[in-house]
C-alpha cells in the first residue's frame, strides 16, 4: 500500500497519516463506558431467544446503552422480579424479558404493613439525578425514603456507568397507566418508622472495579446488581440494613403473603460440595442436586447470564465462609 502512495508528495501523505490518527483517536473517544454489562465476550453472551417484544436476550456487549441497561435490568438485576405488573406470578417464568414494569406487587406484609413495588415505566418526570437517588439510596423526589424490600444498601456502590446505563433503559420504557395502591402501614406507622434516609454525597463517584478478576466481578454482581444478599445475606451493625459485604449467612426475614421466610444461606457447610454444574443449574433452572425445585429465585432471569457472570457469582459462592 505504501508503495503506491509514491506518487503522491510527502506533504500529502503525512496530511493523510494525521487524518487518520485523528479519526482513530476521536473513534475511541466514543467507545461505550467500562460497565460490568460490557465485559463479556460474544462467546460468552447467551444466543438470543424470542421474547415476544425485542427479538431476543439484551446484548451485554452493545455499544447501545440501552441495551446494555436491559442486560442489567431484565438479566443480572431481575428487577422484574420486584417489579412486574402484578397478577399471576408465573408469567415471569414466560415473558420475563418484556413483561411490564408497571409495579402494584404486593410485598412486606408485616411487621410494619404492606407495600406495593412502583411504576417504573413511569418516571419521565423524574430527572436522571432524583432516579439514581431512588435506586443507590433509596430516597424519592419528595424526600422520603422508598420502603422495604427495595434494597438500596445494595445498589449505594453500583459503579456510575451501570447506573447510568440502567436509567437510559428505565427512561427507555413506554409508559404504562396503572394504578399502584399506596402502602398501607400498620396504624401510627410512619415511612421514617421503617426507615430513614441515610446521608449521601452527591458529588461522590463510582468507578467500575477491576471485572477482569472473577471474584471481584462476582462480588459486585452479588452485592450491588443481582442482589443476592438481599435474600441470602445478613444485617448490619443497626439489625435493619442488609449487610452489603455479607456474609451470605441467609438470616434476613422476608415478609410475604405466604408467611415470614428465610432463604438458604450460601455457605461452604451448605453448598461446598455442590459442583460448577449443580450451582449453575440453580442459577439457570431453579433446581437443586436433589431435582427440587427452588422458590422465589429469579432463575428466569438469570439464566441468561453471560458464562462469564455465572462463573463469577460461583467464584462468589466457593468464597463464602
Amino acid at each position: 500500500m505504501f508503495g503506491q502512495k509514491r506518487v503522491f508528495r510527502a506533504g500529502l501523505a503525512t496530511a493523510f497519516l494525521l487524518l487518520s490518527l485523528a479519526l482513530v483517536a476521536i473513534l475511541v473517544a466514543h467507545k461505550p463506558a467500562p460497565s460490568l454489562a460490557q465485559d463479556g465476550t460474544p462467546e460468552s453472551t447467551p444466543e438470543g431467544e424470542d421474547s415476544g417484544g425485542n427479538g431476543g436476550v439484551p446484548d451485554p456487549n452493545s455499544e447501545d446503552i440501552v441495551e446494555r441497561g436491559a442486560y442489567l435490568v431484565r438479566v443480572a438485576g431481575a428487577c422484574q422480579d420486584c417489579h412486574f405488573g402484578g397478577g399471576d406470578y408465573n408469567v415471569l417464568y414466560t415473558d420475563s424479558l418484556t413483561i411490564e414494569l408497571s409495579g402494584g406487587n404486593p410485598f412486606a406484609y408485616e411487621p410494619f404493613g404492606t407495600v406495593y413495588a412502583p411504576n417504573l415505566t413511569t418516571l419521565g418526570g423524574w430527572t436522571d439525578e432524583e432516579i439514581e437517588n431512588a435506586i443507590r439510596y433509596g430516597v424519592r423526589p419528595d424526600g422520603s425514603t422508598l420502603l422495604p424490600p427495595m434494597p438500596y444498601e445494595l445498589y449505594a456502590d453500583m459503579s456510575d456507568d451501570d447506573m447510568a446505563a440502567m436509567i437510559a433503559y428505565l427512561r427507555s420504557l413506554e409508559p404504562v397507566d396503572s394504578v399502584v395502591p399506596e402502602p398501607e402501614l400498620d396504624e401510627g406507622t410512619t415511612r421514617e418508622d421503617v426507615r430513614t434516609v441515610p446521608e449521601f454525597d452527591l458529588t461522590a463517584e463510582f468507578p467500575a472495579p477491576d471485572f477482569t478478576d472473577p471474584l471481584t466481578r462476582g462480588t459486585y454482581l452479588a452485592s450491588h446488581v443481582s442482589a443476592c444478599l438481599r435474600c441470602h445475606g445478613s444485617l448490619a451493625e443497626d439489625g435493619v440494613s442488609i449487610d452489603p459485604i455479607g456474609p451470605a449467612n441467609g438470616e434476613i426475614t422476608q415478609y410475604t403473603q405466604y408467611g415470614d421466610m428465610t432463604f438458604p444461606e450460601l455457605v461452604q457447610s451448605r453448598m461446598g460440595d455442590w459442583t460448577d454444574e449443580e450451582i449453575k443449574a440453580v442459577l439457570h433452572d431453579g433446581i437443586k442436586p436433589n431435582g427440587e425445585p427452588i422458590f422465589f429465585m429469579p432463575f428466569y432471569a438469570f439464566a441468561n447470564l453471560t458464562d462469564g457472570d455465572v462463573a463469577a457469582l460461583i467464584t462468589w459462592i466457593r468464597s463464602q465462609p
